[in-house]
């Protein structure tokens, strides 16, 4: 058995050595279907942002120094919305309603709140407080300067972003062309999902957790349904599989009878890097390639499936995307129980952490173990308890990995 550390090092490396830009190409979309993708253009400002000195609140445009003793009565000279400005400039002892988002007129140099002003006529209006220069005004290029760079390429485009692009005048993007995953579970035990399996069966979950996890990571995931344990069928869809970007086969990696798949993998040409991880759960996990093809056999155990995707499969996807965050977000958090350790494997563990005083608090979800899906359910984080002897106590701060974004 290889560390968990030896098995990223031995996939980085294989990707080091196939991916460049030629690997995941660009491709030119619409910015209506950009959420989710991952960008590939350096994208600069085409002009100053704000375009003009704006106002953050509805109020009134003036001189600071027509303020200074309150309260002082102006003249109320015209109007400025967003959208249409005042052509003039202030002079002394006036002001121009504005609201708010609308252009300061010139000669102005700060805006009263509405709020602290009393309506005397029409055309004049009684300001109750006094303000300094500068007050309520959102100078011109305060967020962005004309050609500056404001979103780099590799960043997955998300709500933020979608807003930055369509500002700029980013009408179609430049993204990665997501990897094509071919998924496959095999084992003569399942059924569809649609199925009531009979006795001994089992409905087949391993295919649609893949299937999310892949989309979740930026690829575009294929079903290529249930196999068998039988080497015919297993190498004939094996061989459809290997057209694709990147293979994932659940079961059939361990050391029985009809543990079939690395063996046909080598049929096929597959060069193993590794088949088996100092891990739990996630033993018996395979990784190769044939050609730019990158193939993973993972266990068949629903919850080893889980994990042994979220260490390995998704940075290589990630990679591949050439997105900036490629890895796990691992935090730290203290164990509010105590747990044992494994002198032989590591472990990534189902956990349930919280954040309060002190920061993070994490322990261990009641699981049954790698086939326990409900007790996964429980969970909203993985913890990485280091292979060595004992336990470790309640208090020692340990790293985990969110399943969730609001846990980052």
């Amino acid at each position: 058995m290889i560390s968990i550390e030896q098995g990223l090092q031995i996939v980085s490396n294989r990707v080091q050595a196939e991916v460049g830009e030629d690997f995941m190409p660009a491709e030119d979309i619409s910015l209506s279907r950009s959420i989710g993708r991952t960008l590939r253009q350096q994208v600069s400002a085409d002009l100053n942002s704000p375009p003009f000195d704006r106002s953050i609140r509805d109020g009134f445009a003036l001189k600071a120094e027509d303020v200074r003793s309150v309260p002082a009565e102006l003249d109320v000279v015209g109007e400025s919305r967003a959208g249409t400005s005042y052509d003039g400039s202030i002079g002394q002892g006036q002001c121009v309603e504005i609201m708010t988002g609308a252009e300061v007129p010139a000669g102005a140099d700060a805006v009263v709140m509405v709020e602290y002003t009393e309506k005397v006529s029409e055309r004049r209006v009684r300001i109750l407080e006094g303000v300094k220069a500068g007050r309520s005004i959102q100078p011109e290029g305060t967020e962005c300067r004309k050609g500056d760079l404001i979103l780099e390429s590799g960043r997955e485009i998300q709500v933020p972003e979608i807003g930055v692009l369509a500002s700029v005048g980013c009408a179609r993007v430049q993204v990665s062309r997501r990897p094509r995953v071919a998924i496959l579970s095999t084992g003569d035990e399942l059924v569809a999902v649609d199925q009531k399996p009979g006795r001994a069966q089992i409905r087949n979950s391993n295919s649609f957790t893949l299937f999310a996890q892949v989309a979740a990571a930026g690829g575009e995931p294929e079903l290529l349904g249930i196999v068998s344990d039988d080497v015919e069928d297993l190498g004939q869809k094996v061989g459809q599989a290997l057209e694709r970007d990147i293979v994932i086969t659940s079961g059939g990696v361990s050391m029985g009878k009809y543990d079939l798949v690395e063996g046909v993998l080598a049929d096929h040409g597959v060069e193993i890097g590794f088949d088996k991880v100092a891990m739990k759960p996630g033993k018996p996990t395979v990784f190769g390639w044939r050609g730019r093809t990158f193939v993973f056999g993972l266990p068949g155990n629903p919850v080893s499936t889980i994990v042994s995707f979220q260490l390995f499969v998704r940075p290589l996807i990630r990679r591949l995307l050439h997105a900036r965050e490629t890895g796990d977000h691992l935090l730290e958090a203290n164990l509010e129980q105590d747990v044992r350790c494994d002198g032989v494997r590591a472990a990534c563990v189902p956990a349930s952490v919280s954040f309060g005083d002190g920061g993070y608090r994490l322990k261990t979800v009641d699981w049954k173990g790698s086939s326990d899906l409900v007790g996964l359910s429980r969970a909203n984080a993985y913890v990485l308890i280091p292979q060595q002897e004992g336990s470790l106590k309640a208090g020692t701060r340990v790293r985990f990995i969110p399943m969730a974004p609001s846990l980052c």
